[in-house]
């Protein structure tokens, strides 16, 4: 079996899993504390940012985290 050379030059960094763009309600509410009845209702109250698709409640990642000044660019 032939011996493997080392790479030369930059490798391409690789790609950053920032996992989904959309996070479940209770997921979103456990983020602050929150347990899954507690964080349905701050969706009804509007506090908590929802999607709704196809009967399902998705709460954008990026603009819910930015909401409790949690987002990944701080």
């Amino acid at each position: 079996m032939p011996e493997s050379k080392p790479r030369r030059g930059k490798s391409k960094p690789k790609p950053i899993d920032r996992g989904p763009f959309g996070l479940s309600v209770a997921a979103a509410g456990k983020l602050i504390g929150l347990g899954k009845n507690a964080a349905y209702a701050a969706v009804k109250a509007g506090q908590i940012p929802v999607l709704v698709i196809g009967g399902r409640l998705i709460v954008p990642k990026g603009t819910w985290l930015k909401q409790i000044g949690a987002d990944e660019a701080a």
